[in-house]
C-alpha cells in the first residue's frame, strides 16, 4: 500500500497540470493505452521512441509499461478524475513516484472498475482508510512502521507524513 502525500488541487503537480490543460474531460472513461499514456506523462517520462536503446530511463519505462499492462483491464476504465466530486485531493505520490505499483484498481458499487490513488479510493471506501488506519494502530509491523516514519498518532491525519 503506497503512502500519500496529499497535495492541493491548486497546486503545480502534473496531477493538476493535465486537468488544466483539458487532456482529459471530467468524467470520461478512459482505455488502457489511455491510463498508460497519462501515467507516463504525469512521471515525466519521455515517450519510448525518443529514448536511446539502452538507457536505464528506457528499461524504468518497459518495467511501468509492463507492469500497467498487467494491472489494467482491457475495458473502459474510470479514474481519479472521474471523482473530483468527492474533493479527495489526489496523492501526488501514487500518481507520479511509483504509479505501477501504488494506484490501486478497484471494484465499484456498479460493477465498474476504477484506478484510483489512495486518497480517492478512502473518498470511495471511507472503511478502507478506517482498517488501514487500525493496522498501524494494532499491528506489530504498523508501529514499527510509525516509528520510522514518525507517526505520533495514526487517527491524527497531521501526523502522517506529507
Amino acid at each position: 500500500m503506497g503512502f500519500a502525500v496529499f497535495v492541493s488541487p491548486e497546486s503545480s503537480s502534473s496531477v493538476g497540470q493535465q486537468q488544466q490543460r483539458g487532456e482529459q474531460e471530467y468524467g470520461d472513461k478512459m482505455t488502457k493505452n489511455e491510463i498508460i499514456e497519462k501515467t507516463l506523462k504525469e512521471m515525466g517520462t519521455p515517450p519510448l521512441e525518443n529514448e536511446p536503446p539502452y538507457c536505464e530511463e528506457r528499461e524504468h519505462e518497459e518495467i511501468v509499461v509492463a507492469e500497467l499492462q498487467r494491472r489494467l483491464p482491457d475495458a473502459e476504465t474510470k479514474t481519479c478524475d472521474d471523482f473530483k466530486h468527492l474533493n479527495a485531493k489526489c496523492c501526488e505520490t501514487c500518481h507520479t513516484s511509483y504509479p505501477h505499483y501504488d494506484m490501486n484498481l478497484i471494484d465499484l458499487p456498479d460493477g465498474a472498475k476504477a484506478w484510483v490513488c489512495d486518497a480517492v479510493e478512502w473518498a470511495i471506501y471511507p472503511e478502507r482508510r478506517e482498517e488501514l488506519r487500525r493496522w498501524w494502530r494494532n499491528s506489530a509491523e504498523g508501529k514499527r512502521l510509525s516509528q520510522i516514519f514518525g507517526f505520533d498518532d495514526p487517527d491524527d491525519p497531521s501526523s502522517e507524513p506529507r
